[in-house]
């Protein structure tokens, strides 16, 4: 690991006060120690040499020696001089001093420095914390160039602290203060604060980077555990010069570069794991014990620092819920998700916007840091914009709280956001379902097991990563599960592209298609999106790889491999249901779904069939009877129920004398399901805005944090894409039945279209069937035709260099009207494929009459009772809209 290169040495690390005012016109002559006591002189002995043990610490780190005046040593030489002479009660008791002729002092008051002939505490914290403004002081290019407060003040004021407390056990604040010592402030409002108090009580964040920075050097993290800070990474910051412009936006801007190239790690994703963490620090970096309970106390914390944080309360009957946050720029907010029962539980979160841009500004973590998720961007699927998604696994029967930060990579661009957060839980549950649930500690145990003393030891005996930790327990723990609860365990998925239903699709599963599957799965790392570390999309995956490095591969490969097997042994531990393609909005009920259950160990699949023969006579046609009721269907969630009568039918014989069999009914099931971010099956939305190399070196930083300490900066950009979604809609919601498409809204029609098809399939077959045969007849006449003039329209654009592959793709496709299709992707004209009277036909489709529908139905073989059952379905929707047409 590369260490940042040191300062030239000091030219002194002594001090020496002198009793002197600086801006006295009268010079001093007196000896600095006249009118003391001894008991004085010795106070003021120990402040000087407490001063030259500060200098030597910010010197190691390897800080610039600050540009102070300096007098005679008390053994020859130079020392720093240090006024010290009474000035107001309302400055600290030590101060630094700037003025715009370049002037650099350090101060001391006189009356408030010594009280009854003894050191005061907080005279050694000022007097570190003063220092180290005269070393920024000498990092500054003009007087005019000066950094806001929440650095100024903040820096100085964290490593004031720590000087104190690492070179005399001094802790000003503890077991009385704990709010200021811990730098408890309004992080809901944007980082660079412009209140005094604010500034200083910034110094956590710049506490939690030096811990990082210390933690980085073990590759590792920090965490609730109490860690010394190194803050060595602020000289690569300082060496890079601040030119202005002198506002929050140029300071954040200064900073962002300056932490890239000290830690390989933007200012947005350092400030999303500060918050995240820092959330946690109550009540574990406590030093006096609470007025209140410990989750009270923790409550006053978050919303302190984070305003109201709501809590999000899921359970089987509301597995979906909403919260409402104002989001400043360059802030943050907290929120808690709640999901009753046992074991863990995968939930998705999502936030809409109108931008990528705004998107991507967001982070979301888990309180005490240990999984820190950039966000996932897809278009939303309705209702316009892009949704940002985040999964995440966490224990259930109690409240877990989340951090959502708002910093773009360009903090300087970030914008106020008010977000509505949707948190949505993954789960299934059936009449035949025996999961086993993943357990886990508490979020207020790991708290409590993460915490350390209150104070750190002069030297860290050790560095865990709680980050790295939590996600082999939870990896350990999956294993030995079978969960009903995972995002891998409820999952659908839709194929578009599938033909039209031609015949009934309950005899042959036909047309486009929404597919459900509902699995017992080991609850273990396996969801490639879920937020198991820090970082983006490759740093979650790197860290789910290191999870199972950490179990053991061999382990984790055999343990994986018993659960699988356990749940392909269990009854019922998988159910499939398909149904014809839904849209978002959907909602309504189908009873000729397919579904498929398992039958475990010894039997074949349940299958929910019949158990009617639907053919009369000769010939058995069993139609698919599982029963179907989407009850929601939007982006964030699918949620429904499912029935069957079930046969095994490897059980099943016939005989040549069964006519017209029942099939016998094996099992009964029934179940609920909910599927969080249904969009993640479906090809024509989940299209991930791809990351940047920018984002993936960040991820590699916070992965491996040691490599933070190389210089990465050579291999990184900074782009901050755009795009609009354009104004946001609410996703619709459509009540589905067999009712003429008139009566819906014009929202509705497209969306309830599949379900009136459903009810009355043979109809919309029917109707331009005729039409469609003979335009297929027609091209697959032409095939010849077109592949000649394909190769005429190559020659004739110069490229046949590329004739064979023109030719390969078009001979590749299956049907002539994909070939048609190929064709005019090329740019060839294709409207003489196709005799006249097809074309003409498409463009004025026949109607038929109630005598030629009856006779297309026996065409196709239908049992008569079919046959009837549509009729009457007919008559009733020819009756909406005027009834059948007369014969001509």
């Amino acid at each position: 690991m590369i260490q940042p290169a040191y300062a030239e040495k000091w030219p002194t690390t002594e001090f020496v006060f002198e009793k002197t005012d600086p801006y006295s016109s009268v010079p001093s002559f007196l000896n600095p120690f006249s009118g003391f006591s001894s008991a004085e002189k010795k106070v003021i002995a120990d402040y000087e040499a407490y001063l030259s043990e500060v200098a030597v610490y910010y010197e190691k780190l390897g800080f610039k020696a600050p540009p102070l005046e300096r007098t005679k040593g008390r053994k020859g030489g130079n020392a720093y001089r240090v006024y010290f002479f009474d000035y107001d009660d309302d400055d600290p008791i030590a101060r630094a001093s700037y003025s715009e002729n370049g002037r650099i002092t350090l101060q001391v008051d006189y009356s408030r420095a010594i009280v009854k002939g003894k050191p005061v505490d907080r005279t050694y914290e000022d007097l570190a914390h003063e220092l180290f403004h005269n070393i920024q002081r000498g990092y500054q290019l003009s007087y005019e160039l000066d950094h806001g407060n929440w650095i100024m003040e903040g820096q100085a004021q964290a490593l004031g602290m720590d000087a104190a407390w690492r070179l005399r056990k001094i802790d000003v604040y503890k077991g009385k203060q704990d709010g200021y010592r811990l730098g408890g402030r309004r992080y809901y409002e944007p980082l660079p604060a412009t209140d005094t108090q604010k500034s200083y009580r910034t110094a956590s964040f710049w506490r939690y980077l030096g811990e990082q920075h210390a933690a980085s050097k073990h590759n590792a993290r920090p965490g609730v555990a109490v860690l010394l800070p190194d803050y060595s990474y602020l000289v690569e910051v300082f060496d890079n010069p601040f030119g202005g412009p002198v506002s929050a936006n140029g300071d954040m801007m200064w900073l962002d570069e300056g932490l890239r190239k000290a830690t390989g790690i933007g200012l947005a994703r350092h400030y999303a794991s500060f918050t995240s963490t820092f959330a946690a620090y109550v009540p574990a970096r406590l030093t006096a014990e609470p007025t209140t309970s410990a989750q009270q106390a923790e409550d006053n914390w978050l919303n302190f620092n984070f305003g109201t944080c709501p809590t999000i309360s899921l359970s089987p009957g509301k597995p979906s819920g909403d919260a409402r946050l104002d989001l400043r720029k360059n802030a943050s907010r907290c929120f808690k998700a709640e999901v009753t029962g046992e074991g863990n539980a995968d939930i998705s979160i999502h936030v809409r916007g109108e931008t990528i841009a705004a998107l991507k500004a967001l982070y979301v973590g888990t309180s005490g840091g240990d999984r820190v998720g950039g966000v996932q961007i897809v278009p939303s699927p309705a209702g316009g914009g892009y949704l940002g998604h985040w999964r995440f696994r966490i224990a259930g029967g109690e409240p877990q709280v989340f951090i959502i930060s708002n910093m773009a990579d360009n903090p300087a661009l970030t914008k106020n956001f008010p977000v509505t957060v949707n948190v949505t839980t993954s789960r299934w549950e059936s009449s035949m379902t025996s999961p086993r649930p993943q357990k886990s500690a508490s979020n207020s145990s790991q708290q409590k097991a993460a915490s350390a003393a209150a104070a750190p030891s002069s030297s860290n005996p050790g560095f865990r990563d709680p980050s790295r930790e939590a996600a082999q327990a939870e990896l350990a723990a999956g294993l030995k599960s079978l969960s009903n609860q995972t995002a891998l365990g409820s999952h659908a998925s839709f194929e578009r592209r599938r033909a039209p239903c031609q015949k009934d699709f309950a005899l042959t599963g036909c047309g486009p298609l929404t597919s459900i599957q509902l699995e017992l799965t080991p609850g273990a790392i396996g969801d490639l999106t879920q937020t198991t570390g820090t970082g983006g999309g490759l740093g979650q995956v790197m860290s789910q790889f290191t999870a199972i490095a950490d179990n053991g591969a061999f382990r984790t490969d055999r343990d994986w491999k018993a659960a699988m097997q356990e749940a392909k042994d269990s009854e019922g531990s998988s159910v499939g249901i398909t149904m014809p393609l839904i849209e978002y909005g959907f909602t309504g009920s189908f009873d000729n779904a397919a579904i498929v259950v398992n039958g475990g160990k010894g039997s074949g699949n349940y299958q929910a069939l019949g158990p009617q023969d639907s053919q009369i006579g000769r010939g058995r046609a069993f139609r698919q009877s599982g029963k179907v009721t989407i009850e929601e269907f939007t982006p964030y969630v699918m949620r429904g129920s499912f029935s069957a009568n079930l046969t095994d039918m490897s059980r099943v014989e016939f005989t040549e004398e069964d006519v017209d069999p029942t099939l016998p009914i094996h099992r009964t099931i029934s179940g609920r399901f909910v599927i969080a971010a249904p969009w993640e099956g479906d090809p024509q939305f989940a299209d991930y805005v791809p990351t940047s190399v920018d984002s993936g070196m960040q991820d590699l930083a916070q992965a491996f944090p040691g490599v933070g300490n190389g210089d990465v900066s050579d291999l990184m950009t900074q782009k901050t894409p755009a795009g609009s979604g354009g104004t946001l809609g609410a996703f619709p919601t459509c009540d589905c039945g067999c009712e003429p498409l008139e009566t819906y809204s014009a929202v509705c029609q497209p969306v309830c279209k599949v379900k009136y098809m459903q009810c009355h399939w043979q109809a919309a077959a029917s109707m331009d069937y005729d039409i469609r045969k003979k335009e297929r007849d027609a091209l697959e006449a032409d095939v010849d035709m077109m592949r000649e003039d394909l190769k005429r329209f190559v020659r004739e654009q110069n490229k046949m260099d590329q004739e064979e592959a023109y030719l390969q793709l078009f001979d590749e496709q299956e049907t002539a009207e994909d070939k048609r299709r190929i064709l005019m992707s090329y740019g060839m004209n294709v409207g003489k494929y196709g005799d006249d009277e097809t074309q003409r036909a498409a463009a004025n489709p026949h109607i038929q009459t109630r005598d030629e529908y009856i006779a297309g139905l026996k065409e196709q073989d239908l049992p008569q009772k079919t046959i009837d059952h549509l009729i009457g379905l007919m008559d009733e929707a020819m009756e909406e809209v005027g009834g059948w047409p007369e014969p001509q």
